[in-house]
């Protein structure tokens, strides 16, 4: 911020392996492109971490403000989980349960 006032935002979501990643960053674009929130610079998922159970996605948006770069996460991280809802349900993480034969 020494020479810009641009301010970066993360959020986090757990999903299954089964998400369709470029169908999940083609509505990222379509949400921020709507959004008064977003500076038109940043927007980006990666998957960052991975175990057993699921994947962890890290969604980076930008905006010009602390406040707005706050209610453009909240609202990315928001319709994200209602794209995947409505969409992909399957890909929302579940517990699995091993089982052992005896």
């Amino acid at each position: 911020t020494r020479t810009s006032s641009k301010v970066l935002g993360t959020v986090f979501l757990w999903v299954d392996y089964s998400i369709p990643l470029d169908r999940l960053r083609e509505e990222l674009s379509r949400i921020v492109h709507g959004s008064p929130h977003w500076d038109k610079d940043v927007q980006q998922i990666v998957v960052t971490n991975c175990d057993q159970k699921a994947m962890e996605l890290r969604v980076l948006v930008s905006a010009s403000s602390g406040p707005l770069c706050w209610d453009l996460r909240v609202e990315v991280r928001e319709k994200l989980l209602a794209f995947i809802q409505k969409n992909f349900k399957a890909s929302l993480p579940v517990l699995r349960a091993e089982v052992l034969s005896r």
